[in-house]
């Protein structure tokens, strides 16, 4: 669990009072926020090099050296999510590397990643099988969530390769990765010792400056991700990033969506109460209250819920 500060945001006020509210409550704005996320790894290059170093192995000074931000931001063909755009994409010599933030987990979230996955992979093959030889595509998945635990292998990391039956490696191009954040997370609630890597993960999810510089101390790479914190925070041309329940309804509504097409898809010859009812227990498997399922499948609450 993350423990978090309550925020007490105002209100129909100006956005120099809204800014001025969280400085002085020593609140900035969390580095999962997608905005954020895009800035923090586009704008902080020391951070950057030294946390994919430690994920992937790759060289350091190399990252930082041949570091190019590539400019398309991949969308999704299909239009259940055709407002979705992948996180960061940026080329090293020899790889393309995406980073995906994935703020919690729910049905269909890995295929959606596939799909930017495969758009990279296409437009490697597009420039000639020679030159998509050469580059390898790694995609890292920042999880705050934990369905990976009994992958992990070193630190926090799960590594997937494309394998057959007899556990026979496809291709040495492809690599997806996923960061079990919570397991760090956890480590710093409970005190425990952090390595490096634990520290650079954490301070994507802290929204206290004060807590925010006291795990940066010392450490170049941390100071400059706290320093970046500070400054979108400061900008009033950025307020309004931290609206929670903006966020939470942008959420619901892409599980909606995406359930609701999926159902109409797989059951064309079915009745249109039986597909409202497939919706809904793919909307409660998802986390959404059974009033809201209700209002947005048309059942009744008493439908909904002998559907539990």
């Amino acid at each position: 669990m993350i423990r978090k500060r309550i925020k007490h945001i105002p209100k129909n006020v100006s956005n120099e009072k809204i800014r001025d509210y969280m400085l002085s409550n020593n609140f900035v704005y969390e580095a999962t926020l997608d905005p954020v996320f895009k800035a923090i790894m586009g704008s902080c290059p020391n951070y950057l090099a030294d946390l994919i170093s430690n994920i992937t192995g790759i060289d350091k000074e190399l990252i930082k050296n041949t570091f190019r931000e590539k400019n398309v931001e991949y969308k999704i063909a299909n239009a259940l999510e055709r407002k979705k755009t992948s996180d960061v994409i940026f080329q090293i010599k020899g790889y393309i590397i995406n980073l995906e933030c994935n703020n919690g987990y729910w049905d269909r979230i890995i295929e959606r990643n596939d799909a930017y996955f495969g758009k990279i992979k296409g437009e490697l093959l597009s420039k000639g099988e020679q030159y998509s030889k050469n580059i390898k595509v790694i995609q890292i998945n920042f999880d705050i969530f934990d369905n990976y635990k009994k992958y992990i292998g070193n630190e926090n990391i799960s590594t997937f390769k494309f394998k057959n039956e007899e556990n026979i490696i496809e291709t040495e191009t492809s690599t997806k990765i996923h960061i079990d954040m919570m397991e760090s997370i956890n480590k710093y609630y409970k005190e425990e010792p952090l390595t490096k890597l634990d520290k650079e993960l954490v301070i994507l999810v802290l929204d206290d400056y004060l807590e925010i510089k006291k795990l940066s101390e010392g450490d170049d790479e941390l100071m400059e991700v706290a320093d970046k914190l500070y400054e979108l925070t400061s900008d009033i041309d950025n307020i309004g990033l931290y609206d929670p329940e903006k966020r939470r309804k942008e959420e619901e509504a892409l599980k909606i969506e995406y359930h609701s097409n999926i159902a109409k898809e797989q059951g064309i010859e079915k009745g249109a109460e039986e597909r409202e009812r497939d919706i809904a227990k793919s909307l409660l498997k998802d986390g959404i209250s059974i009033p809201k399922v209700s209002m947005y499948t048309g059942l009744s609450e008493k439908q909904i819920a002998m559907l539990m």
